[in-house]
């Protein structure tokens, strides 16, 4: 057998390596998760398991801190490294620009992680062997980029993720709210999102949209609640339920069969189509849902990001999800090519207006091989060179070129203050004006935490201490 060691900075867990865990394992392989910040944090484990491969799952911006760690692995350890996630899936050219990098998977990893351990199982050539979905750097140096394998159209076919992979974790965040998915995919083509680019990659490989059976579901739930101290179930789909013969059903049953709390990420106009939608959600358990609404100037909002969501559509949401009495947490961002002072203070009054719950809201990521992305380096808001210093997460600052930059960076500070508290809003419009600094940063980490332990239902120590040891992840340092 082979053994995969996932290496992570950040004390979250993440689907991704749960279900590549559960694969592997199924088919006799060992998977193990090591968190820690510097290489002498993994040395003991690495002594100790004496992994065959170590992985990283990594997102755009976070990217830089397992590069590094990768090189630190080979050269006090000799073991090669795979690299997965969306940073490694729209961004391949990684492994051709950084030399610690020995193995990109890209796209849904389950399948080609369980072809690597096989093959290093067999002690087989991996450049002779093609695994689909794979970047490899060869012994000469070259780099190989095999075509990507056919979607996995049954999705039940997949083992449940493996929820022991992070009991590292166990005493140190809060772990009564669990993550599930009940989809892969999503219809909708808003420019900023990587589902626009994760569907043109696999065009012609299957069917992108994939819906699982609602027993499978329901199975996975109930084995969460049988095995852990959950309290909350987060369903992390892009849009769940867009079904909704298959949610009403899987509402029905959920409630009668799991009877827990939930919460997930809807879109506004579903809401507002449907009077029902809202009291159903809210009849089974729902406490909390999550909306984009990206910007308050329609404009931006349908021709820039291509939401294609009106103004109107929003505030019916709002008020059916009022009357359901379920809270709601809207997602926004500040920062968008061309965008104004105006037009973001349009995005403050609209959440102000619908008496948002839990507003969010971020500074614009321009993310790899995403349509914003490109369309702000054509139109010269972004310099070509732009990946090579992306911000670690996108509460820091603006890349963009903005005689606006640092008013928004700084109306992002107080976004979720001037929501919360409206009267704010004057003193709000002077201080935005102010050269940004550390106080408002550490301003909004307060006021972020608090609506984060809210919105999802987490225990406040257990929170604040993650907080505390991780707060250069989420903020920024």
């Amino acid at each position: 057998m082979a053994r995969l060691l996932f290496l992570q900075n950040l004390e979250y867990e993440l689907l991704g390596p749960m279900y590549i865990s559960a694969m592997v394992k199924e088919h006799g392989h060992q998977c193990r998760l090591a968190l820690g910040k510097n290489i002498a944090d993994f040395t003991p484990i690495m002594e100790e398991y004496r992994p065959d491969v170590v992985g990283f799952s990594v997102m755009s911006g976070s990217h830089t801190w397992a590069v590094d760690m990768a090189g630190e692995v080979k050269e006090k350890h000799g073991i090669m490294n795979v690299f997965g996630g969306p940073h490694a899936t729209f961004f391949p050219e990684l492994i051709e620009e950084e030399q610690n990098v020995d193995m990109l998977v890209r796209g849904e990893g389950e399948e080609a992680s369980l072809d690597l351990l096989n093959c290093i199982d067999g002690k087989r050539s991996l450049e002779a062997e093609g695994i689909p979905n794979t970047s490899i750097r060869t012994r000469h140096g070259t780099i190989i980029h095999n075509p990507l394998r056919n979607l996995e159209n049954d999705l039940g076919k997949h083992p449940f993720p493996d929820r022991k992979l992070y009991d590292a974790l166990e005493g140190r965040i809060d772990r009564t709210v669990r993550s599930v998915i009940t989809s892969r995919g999503c219809p909708f083509h808003c420019t900023f999102c990587f589902n626009d680019s994760a569907r043109l990659m696999y065009a012609g490989k299957g069917k992108y949209v994939r819906i699982r059976e609602i027993d499978d579901v329901i199975q996975e739930c109930l084995a969460i609640k049988r095995n852990t101290d959950v309290r909350t179930i987060f369903f992390m789909d892009d849009v769940f339920g867009i079904n909704r013969k298959w949610l009403y059903e899987f509402l029905r049953i959920f409630k009668e069969e799991v009877g827990l709390e939930f919460v997930c990420l809807v879109r506004a106009d579903i809401v507002a189509s449907d009077e029902e939608y809202a009291f159903r959600l809210s009849e089974a358990g729902c406490s909390t849902v999550y909306f984009g609404i990206e910007s308050g100037s329609e404009a931006l909002r349908n021709t820039l990001l291509n939401k294609k969501l009106s103004n109107a559509d929003i505030v019916k949401a709002a008020d059916l999800l009022h009357r359901a009495k379920i809270k709601f947490r809207t997602f926004n961002i500040l920062g968008l090519p061309g965008e104004t002072l105006e037009d973001a203070f349009m995005t403050v009054d609209l959440n102000i207006g619908i008496k948002a719950d839990y507003p969010w809201c971020s500074i614009f990521l321009p993310l790899p091989k995403t349509r914003l992305t490109e369309y702000a380096v054509e139109k010269g808001y972004l310099d070509k060179e732009y990946l090579h210093r992306l911000p670690k997460s996108f509460f820091i600052s603006s890349v963009l070129k903005n005689p606006w930059k640092d008013e928004l960076v700084n109306l992002q500070r107080f976004f979720q203050t001037v929501v919360l508290w409206p009267r704010s809003l004057r003193i709000v419009k002077y201080l935005v004006r102010i050269k940004p600094n550390p106080v408002f940063k550490m301003w909004f980490g307060l006021v972020y935490f608090y609506i984060h332990i809210k919105s999802e239902n987490r225990e406040f120590w257990s929170s604040l201490k993650f907080a505390v040891r991780n707060v250069r992840h989420l903020i920024g340092k």
